[in-house]
């Protein structure tokens, strides 16, 4: 969709008038009709405002679905929101949540090679699965890593 149709499309969603819409970015309403008529194109700045007015990425205004850069790796928008939020977090706060998703999908790939029964290529996977999460957590204590671990195998046990 070409990119006046798409600014005057997510406009009208969100119950703007292309007044209201050049108020809240800082154009005139003369430059917002030109926007909208594909007359003439904004700057970064402009595209910026647009975006943070409608609640939108820069790359979804300006690209098409299949086209867009971050929707290809992350399609979960509240994730991808998520994302952006953490990246303004302190460095300390940063790797907390990394521990925690670090944790999560451990716990995903406990669930996905946990058989119903335990077996000899179980117990060889969760010992890499383990090691490998050791690797990534190592300001933990050994303890502190069996625990999670604990946890997260009882939670899969639970679950299954």
């Amino acid at each position: 969709m070409p990119f006046a149709q798409k600014l005057s499309t997510l406009r009208n969603e969100r119950g703007l008038t292309q007044q209201e819409m050049a108020n809240l970015i800082g154009v005139g309403i003369a430059q917002m009709r030109r926007y909208e008529k594909g007359n003439s194109s904004p700057t970064l700045e402009v595209i910026k405002n647009i975006a943070r007015t409608l609640g939108i990425s820069a790359d979804e205004l300006i690209f098409d679905e299949e086209e867009r850069v971050a929707a290809a790796k992350i399609l979960d928008r509240k994730l991808l929101e998520q994302f952006e939020q953490i990246s303004r977090l302190s460095a300390h706060d940063k790797e907390a949540v990394k521990t925690i998703l670090e944790s999560m999908i451990l716990k995903g790939r406990l669930e996905e090679v946990m058989p119903s029964r335990t077996d000899a290529a179980w117990s060889k996977q969760m010992r890499e699965v383990v090691d490998e999460f050791r690797q990534g957590a190592a300001e933990f204590a050994d303890d502190d890593i069996e625990s999670i671990v604990d946890e997260a195998v009882d939670a899969v046990r639970k679950a299954g």
